[in-house]
Protein backbone atom coordinates (compact mmCIF):
# COMPACT_ATOMS: atom_id res chain seq x y z
CA UNK A 1 0.00 0.00 0.00
CA UNK A 2 1.53 3.14 -1.05
CA UNK A 3 2.10 6.31 1.69
CA UNK A 4 -0.80 8.53 -0.56
CA UNK A 5 -3.48 5.44 -0.40
CA UNK A 6 -2.70 4.99 3.54
CA UNK A 7 -3.04 8.79 3.88
CA UNK A 8 -6.54 8.33 2.47
CA UNK A 9 -7.70 5.69 4.65
CA UNK A 10 -5.97 7.69 7.80
CA UNK A 11 -8.58 10.98 6.43
CA UNK A 12 -11.62 8.65 6.36
CA UNK A 13 -12.06 8.66 10.29
CA UNK A 14 -12.01 12.32 10.22
CA UNK A 15 -14.26 12.86 7.67
CA UNK A 16 -16.60 10.65 9.31
CA UNK A 17 -16.36 12.40 12.44
CA UNK A 18 -17.25 15.36 10.64
CA UNK A 19 -19.84 14.43 8.84
CA UNK A 20 -22.00 12.22 12.61
CA UNK A 21 -20.64 15.63 14.53
CA UNK A 22 -22.26 17.76 11.82
CA UNK A 23 -25.99 16.07 12.23
CA UNK A 24 -27.56 18.21 15.02
CA UNK A 25 -27.02 21.30 13.08
CA UNK A 26 -28.12 20.30 9.43
CA UNK A 27 -31.57 19.43 10.63
CA UNK A 28 -34.46 21.93 9.69
CA UNK A 29 -36.13 24.17 12.55
CA UNK A 30 -38.93 21.64 13.45
CA UNK A 31 -36.55 18.86 14.22
CA UNK A 32 -34.05 17.97 16.99
CA UNK A 33 -32.09 14.54 17.20
CA UNK A 34 -35.58 13.37 15.95
CA UNK A 35 -37.60 14.61 17.87
CA UNK A 36 -40.26 17.36 16.57
CA UNK A 37 -39.82 20.41 17.96
CA UNK A 38 -41.04 24.07 17.55
CA UNK A 39 -39.07 26.87 16.01
CA UNK A 40 -38.23 28.72 19.18
CA UNK A 41 -36.59 25.43 20.61
CA UNK A 42 -33.59 26.50 18.48
CA UNK A 43 -32.75 30.14 20.39
CA UNK A 44 -33.03 28.22 23.79
CA UNK A 45 -30.17 27.90 25.56
CA UNK A 46 -30.17 24.41 27.42
CA UNK A 47 -30.99 22.67 23.89
CA UNK A 48 -28.27 24.47 22.42
CA UNK A 49 -26.07 23.14 24.80
CA UNK A 50 -27.31 19.82 24.29
CA UNK A 51 -25.85 19.85 20.08
CA UNK A 52 -23.13 21.63 21.24
CA UNK A 53 -22.60 18.45 23.73
CA UNK A 54 -23.14 15.63 21.22
CA UNK A 55 -20.74 17.60 18.29
CA UNK A 56 -17.73 17.91 21.26
CA UNK A 57 -18.29 14.53 22.78
CA UNK A 58 -18.76 12.93 19.41
CA UNK A 59 -15.95 15.02 17.57
CA UNK A 60 -13.38 14.07 20.51
CA UNK A 61 -14.17 10.59 19.99
CA UNK A 62 -13.38 10.70 16.59
CA UNK A 63 -10.59 12.93 16.71
CA UNK A 64 -8.57 10.38 19.65
CA UNK A 65 -9.32 7.35 17.04
CA UNK A 66 -8.14 9.53 14.30
CA UNK A 67 -5.13 10.09 16.43
CA UNK A 68 -4.60 6.53 17.36
CA UNK A 69 -4.50 5.52 13.97
CA UNK A 70 -1.97 7.63 13.13
CA UNK A 71 -0.02 6.60 15.92
CA UNK A 72 -0.46 2.72 14.65
CA UNK A 73 1.05 3.92 11.23
CA UNK A 74 3.82 5.67 12.69
CA UNK A 75 4.92 2.37 14.91
CA UNK A 76 3.38 -0.56 12.61
CA UNK A 77 2.97 0.07 9.35
CA UNK A 78 0.43 0.65 6.96
CA UNK A 79 -1.39 -2.96 7.16
CA UNK A 80 -1.90 -2.11 10.85
CA UNK A 81 -3.17 1.27 10.53
CA UNK A 82 -5.48 -0.03 8.14
CA UNK A 83 -7.75 -2.61 9.63
CA UNK A 84 -7.25 0.05 12.60
CA UNK A 85 -8.76 3.03 10.21
CA UNK A 86 -11.58 0.42 9.74
CA UNK A 87 -12.44 -0.15 13.17
CA UNK A 88 -12.59 2.93 13.70
CA UNK A 89 -15.13 3.80 10.97
CA UNK A 90 -17.40 1.34 12.93
CA UNK A 91 -16.85 2.85 16.42
CA UNK A 92 -17.10 6.16 15.53
CA UNK A 93 -20.79 5.81 13.90
CA UNK A 94 -21.88 3.09 16.60
CA UNK A 95 -20.50 5.60 19.04
CA UNK A 96 -22.54 8.61 17.03
CA UNK A 97 -25.51 6.89 17.13
CA UNK A 98 -25.64 5.49 20.84
CA UNK A 99 -24.43 9.30 22.11
CA UNK A 100 -27.77 10.62 19.73
CA UNK A 101 -30.07 8.07 21.50
CA UNK A 102 -28.85 9.49 24.91
CA UNK A 103 -29.50 13.60 23.24
CA UNK A 104 -32.96 12.33 21.85
CA UNK A 105 -33.89 11.11 25.24
CA UNK A 106 -33.02 14.41 27.21
CA UNK A 107 -34.74 15.90 24.67
CA UNK A 108 -38.03 14.16 24.90
CA UNK A 109 -37.95 14.89 28.25
CA UNK A 110 -37.58 18.65 27.64
CA UNK A 111 -40.15 18.31 25.06
CA UNK A 112 -43.01 16.75 27.84
CA UNK A 113 -41.85 19.56 30.28
CA UNK A 114 -42.62 22.55 28.26
CA UNK A 115 -45.83 20.84 26.66
CA UNK A 116 -44.84 20.96 23.46
CA UNK A 117 -47.26 19.51 21.08
CA UNK A 118 -49.58 20.28 18.04
CA UNK A 119 -53.32 21.88 18.65
CA UNK A 120 -53.78 22.13 15.64
CA UNK A 121 -53.86 20.66 11.73
CA UNK A 122 -52.72 23.13 8.81
CA UNK A 123 -52.10 21.05 5.29
CA UNK A 124 -50.60 23.36 2.49
CA UNK A 125 -50.11 22.81 -0.89
CA UNK A 126 -47.66 24.77 -3.70
CA UNK A 127 -47.63 24.44 -7.04
CA UNK A 128 -44.31 26.55 -9.12
CA UNK A 129 -43.32 25.55 -12.14
CA UNK A 130 -40.21 28.11 -11.57
CA UNK A 131 -38.92 26.08 -8.81
CA UNK A 132 -35.38 24.17 -9.44
CA UNK A 133 -35.82 20.89 -10.61
CA UNK A 134 -33.58 17.79 -10.00
CA UNK A 135 -31.80 15.99 -13.20
CA UNK A 136 -34.15 14.29 -14.95
CA UNK A 137 -33.51 10.14 -15.28
CA UNK A 138 -32.35 10.23 -18.48
CA UNK A 139 -28.59 11.74 -17.57
CA UNK A 140 -27.96 8.48 -16.41
CA UNK A 141 -27.39 7.17 -19.85
CA UNK A 142 -24.21 9.06 -19.34
CA UNK A 143 -23.21 5.98 -17.43
CA UNK A 144 -24.08 3.95 -20.62
CA UNK A 145 -21.71 5.64 -22.69
CA UNK A 146 -18.79 5.09 -20.04
CA UNK A 147 -19.94 0.87 -19.91
CA UNK A 148 -19.99 0.72 -23.69
CA UNK A 149 -16.08 2.84 -23.43
CA UNK A 150 -14.58 0.63 -21.04
CA UNK A 151 -15.90 -2.78 -22.70
CA UNK A 152 -13.90 -0.64 -26.43
CA UNK A 153 -10.96 0.13 -24.29
CA UNK A 154 -10.85 -3.91 -23.16
CA UNK A 155 -10.69 -5.28 -26.84
CA UNK A 156 -8.74 -2.25 -28.59
CA UNK A 157 -6.53 -3.47 -26.31
CA UNK A 158 -6.25 -7.22 -25.40
CA UNK A 159 -3.50 -8.13 -27.75
CA UNK A 160 -1.40 -6.10 -24.91
CA UNK A 161 -2.79 -7.60 -21.96
CA UNK A 162 -0.13 -10.06 -20.23
CA UNK A 163 -0.59 -13.61 -20.12
CA UNK A 164 -0.80 -13.53 -16.36
CA UNK A 165 -3.05 -10.43 -15.39
CA UNK A 166 -2.45 -9.49 -11.37
CA UNK A 167 -5.92 -9.02 -9.79
CA UNK A 168 -4.94 -8.81 -6.05
CA UNK A 169 -2.40 -6.83 -4.06
CA UNK A 170 -1.72 -7.26 -0.35
CA UNK A 171 -1.48 -4.54 2.26
CA UNK A 172 2.61 -4.08 1.47
CA UNK A 173 1.91 -3.36 -2.33
CA UNK A 174 2.81 -6.99 -3.35
CA UNK A 175 0.74 -8.73 -5.71
CA UNK A 176 -0.80 -12.24 -4.05
CA UNK A 177 -3.63 -13.25 -6.90
CA UNK A 178 -3.21 -13.80 -10.50
CA UNK A 179 -5.57 -14.97 -13.79
CA UNK A 180 -4.56 -16.18 -17.08
CA UNK A 181 -5.17 -14.25 -19.89
CA UNK A 182 -8.60 -14.37 -21.26
CA UNK A 183 -11.67 -12.62 -23.33
CA UNK A 184 -13.99 -12.97 -20.12
CA UNK A 185 -11.42 -10.30 -17.73
CA UNK A 186 -12.94 -7.67 -20.60
CA UNK A 187 -16.55 -8.31 -18.82
CA UNK A 188 -15.06 -7.65 -15.39
CA UNK A 189 -14.61 -3.99 -15.31
CA UNK A 190 -18.06 -3.42 -16.81
CA UNK A 191 -19.48 -5.48 -14.81
CA UNK A 192 -18.63 -3.47 -11.60
CA UNK A 193 -19.74 -0.73 -13.48
CA UNK A 194 -22.93 -2.29 -13.87
CA UNK A 195 -23.68 -2.88 -9.98
CA UNK A 196 -21.75 0.71 -9.96
CA UNK A 197 -24.97 1.91 -12.15
CA UNK A 198 -27.34 0.33 -10.26
CA UNK A 199 -26.66 1.91 -7.16
CA UNK A 200 -26.39 5.29 -8.82
CA UNK A 201 -29.77 4.64 -10.73
CA UNK A 202 -31.77 3.51 -8.01
CA UNK A 203 -30.39 6.67 -5.43
CA UNK A 204 -31.13 8.96 -8.34
CA UNK A 205 -35.09 7.42 -8.32
CA UNK A 206 -35.46 7.87 -4.77
CA UNK A 207 -34.62 11.55 -5.23
CA UNK A 208 -36.65 11.88 -7.70
CA UNK A 209 -39.65 10.62 -5.58
CA UNK A 210 -39.06 11.62 -2.23
CA UNK A 211 -41.69 13.54 -0.39
CA UNK A 212 -42.00 17.04 -0.31
CA UNK A 213 -41.60 18.58 2.44
CA UNK A 214 -43.82 22.11 3.71
CA UNK A 215 -43.29 24.17 6.23
CA UNK A 216 -47.10 25.71 6.89
CA UNK A 217 -45.61 28.45 7.90
CA UNK A 218 -43.66 29.53 5.81
CA UNK A 219 -45.02 27.12 2.44
CA UNK A 220 -42.65 29.04 -0.89
CA UNK A 221 -39.57 29.06 1.27
CA UNK A 222 -39.91 25.74 2.57
CA UNK A 223 -40.57 24.50 -1.50
CA UNK A 224 -37.62 26.39 -2.49
CA UNK A 225 -35.61 24.65 -0.32
CA UNK A 226 -36.45 21.24 -0.88
CA UNK A 227 -36.36 21.89 -4.49
CA UNK A 228 -33.20 23.22 -4.22
CA UNK A 229 -31.73 20.27 -2.49
CA UNK A 230 -32.96 17.69 -4.63
CA UNK A 231 -31.66 19.05 -7.68
CA UNK A 232 -28.15 19.45 -5.42
CA UNK A 233 -28.33 15.82 -4.30
CA UNK A 234 -29.62 14.91 -7.92
CA UNK A 235 -26.47 16.53 -9.54
CA UNK A 236 -23.92 15.26 -6.34
CA UNK A 237 -25.36 11.46 -7.21
CA UNK A 238 -24.36 11.43 -10.85
CA UNK A 239 -21.17 12.96 -10.15
CA UNK A 240 -20.36 10.38 -7.84
CA UNK A 241 -21.28 7.81 -10.34
CA UNK A 242 -19.07 8.60 -12.96
CA UNK A 243 -16.17 9.52 -10.53
CA UNK A 244 -16.32 6.43 -9.27
CA UNK A 245 -16.82 4.39 -12.69
CA UNK A 246 -14.24 6.39 -14.55
CA UNK A 247 -11.66 6.41 -11.44
CA UNK A 248 -11.97 2.74 -10.74
CA UNK A 249 -14.08 1.00 -13.60
CA UNK A 250 -11.86 2.02 -16.24
CA UNK A 251 -9.15 2.34 -14.38
CA UNK A 252 -9.76 -1.64 -13.47
CA UNK A 253 -9.96 -2.31 -17.32
CA UNK A 254 -6.78 -0.34 -18.16
CA UNK A 255 -4.92 -2.22 -15.33
CA UNK A 256 -6.09 -5.62 -16.78
CA UNK A 257 -4.23 -4.62 -19.98
CA UNK A 258 -1.07 -3.90 -18.16
CA UNK A 259 -1.44 0.05 -19.34
CA UNK A 260 -1.32 0.99 -15.19
CA UNK A 261 -0.09 -0.19 -12.42
CA UNK A 262 -2.03 -2.80 -10.11
CA UNK A 263 -1.11 0.06 -7.12
CA UNK A 264 -2.98 3.00 -9.05
CA UNK A 265 -6.48 1.39 -9.20
CA UNK A 266 -6.36 1.00 -5.40
CA UNK A 267 -5.33 4.97 -4.98
CA UNK A 268 -7.65 6.21 -7.22
CA UNK A 269 -10.31 4.29 -5.27
CA UNK A 270 -9.46 5.77 -2.30
CA UNK A 271 -9.42 9.21 -4.22
CA UNK A 272 -12.88 8.90 -5.39
CA UNK A 273 -14.00 7.83 -1.89
CA UNK A 274 -12.80 10.75 -0.08
CA UNK A 275 -14.56 13.19 -2.86
CA UNK A 276 -17.15 11.35 -2.44
CA UNK A 277 -17.29 11.37 1.28
CA UNK A 278 -16.47 15.27 1.32
CA UNK A 279 -18.47 16.22 -1.08
CA UNK A 280 -21.96 14.49 1.14
CA UNK A 281 -20.85 16.50 4.38
CA UNK A 282 -20.50 19.92 2.07
CA UNK A 283 -23.80 19.52 0.58
CA UNK A 284 -25.08 18.54 4.26
CA UNK A 285 -23.37 21.66 5.66
CA UNK A 286 -24.01 23.94 3.19
CA UNK A 287 -27.76 23.42 2.80
CA UNK A 288 -28.93 21.17 5.78
CA UNK A 289 -31.55 18.65 5.82
CA UNK A 290 -34.06 19.19 3.69
CA UNK A 291 -32.28 22.37 2.34
CA UNK A 292 -33.10 24.02 5.55
CA UNK A 293 -30.03 26.16 5.30
CA UNK A 294 -30.72 27.16 1.62
CA UNK A 295 -31.86 30.75 2.00
CA UNK A 296 -30.79 32.60 -1.36
CA UNK A 297 -34.31 32.98 -1.94
CA UNK A 298 -36.94 36.10 -1.38
CA UNK A 299 -40.42 35.15 -1.03
CA UNK A 300 -41.99 38.02 1.31
CA UNK A 301 -42.78 35.77 4.12
CA UNK A 302 -40.73 35.81 7.81
CA UNK A 303 -42.58 32.96 9.57
CA UNK A 304 -42.88 32.76 13.34
CA UNK A 305 -40.67 31.45 16.11
CA UNK A 306 -42.98 30.44 18.51
CA UNK A 307 -44.05 27.32 20.32
CA UNK A 308 -46.57 25.72 17.75
CA UNK A 309 -45.85 23.57 15.97
CA UNK A 310 -47.02 21.98 12.07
Amino acid sequence: MTVITTAMWLMLPVLETVGVTAAPWATDRYEMFGVTVPPAAFSDIRLAGLRRNYSLTVGGFGGILALVDFGVWLGFGPTVAFWTAVIALVLIMAFGFVWWQRCRREMISVKTERGWKATGDRRVAVIDDSLPKPLPLWWDLVYVAIIAATVIVGYAGYDSMPQRVPMHMNMAGVVDGWADKSPWLIWLAPGFELAIVTVMVLGHIAILYSGRLIDPHRPPRSVWRHAAIMRVWSVYTLLVGIAVMLGVGLTLQLGMLGMVPLGLMGTTGMFVAMLAFAGCIVVILFYGRNGSHADDVEVGETGTEDETMP
